[in-house]
């Protein structure tokens, strides 16, 4: 029978903070370039302003970052001076090389060595809210993976339950076969509870404390990537 492992990605199988940095690092010398003082007159603080105005505007720009990214990217640009046809391009260009930079992440280890052990008695796919495309190879593990579904090309965002059922749906399987694997107690925890998909919190190094305000606890956690076989065997008997 069919069993499902699915992973959450950024702070599951990577530290995702300084993969953003570097991104953010590299798009200020990318708009500079172009540019000469953009990056002075919308610096990140401005650039976030900018998009918490375009989400209460579009609300749907809250569950695709990639769209978000790039309406700031447009609106900046327009801003700037450049006609609307030309700031679209650029914003696309733009949106282009900060996608390039974002896949390039640092594998926590152990993680294709348990990937590997996990593959080899399940289905491996990935559900995220985030912009990592799983398949690139800059990430490096696409050979593990059957699917990926990313908030961003579905339009639903956890820990909406839609993103998880329809996980299972495309793998082809009943929630009772399938577990979920991530680090957010809200996006993955919560979202796969809401779905009926078991759940196992990713706490690395146990760094944090389960708060009661997480209502929905996970059924199994784990400090360590190496843990997580027996964690997913143990819930997919």
């Amino acid at each position: 029978m069919k069993k499902v492992v699915a992973f959450d990605l950024d702070n599951t199988l990577w530290d995702v903070d300084p993969v953003i940095v570097r991104a953010e690092y590299a798009m200020e010398s990318w708009f500079e370039a172009r540019f000469p003082g953009f990056n002075s007159r919308y610096p990140f603080a401005v650039r976030q302003d900018i998009r918490k105005v375009l989400i209460d505007e579009q609300p749907s720009l809250l569950a695709n970052i990639s769209a978000a990214r790039y309406e700031v990217y447009k609106n900046t640009l327009k801003q700037f001076g450049l006609p609307t046809e030309e700031a679209d391009s650029v914003a696309q260009a733009a949106l282009s090389y900060f996608s390039e930079w974002r896949q390039k992440v640092d594998l926590y280890p152990h993680v294709k060595e348990v990937l590997e052990r996990l593959q080899s008695d399940y289905s491996l796919i990935a559900i995220t809210n985030g912009n990592a495309d799983v398949f690139h190879p800059y990430v490096g593990i696409g050979q593990y993976f059957d699917f990926a579904i990313r908030a961003d090309q579905v339009g639903v965002a956890k820990p909406d339950s839609r993103l998880f059922s329809m996980a299972a749906e495309r793998a082809g399987v009943s929630v009772e076969h399938m577990v979920h694997i991530g680090d957010h107690p809200i996006d993955d925890v919560a979202g796969a509870a809401r779905a009926g998909i078991k759940s196992i919190w990713f706490n690395r190094h146990g760094a944090r404390r389960w708060d009661d305000q997480w209502s929905l606890r996970s059924d199994s956690e784990v400090h360590s990537i190496l843990e997580l076989p027996e964690a997913v065997r143990s819930l997919l008997l």
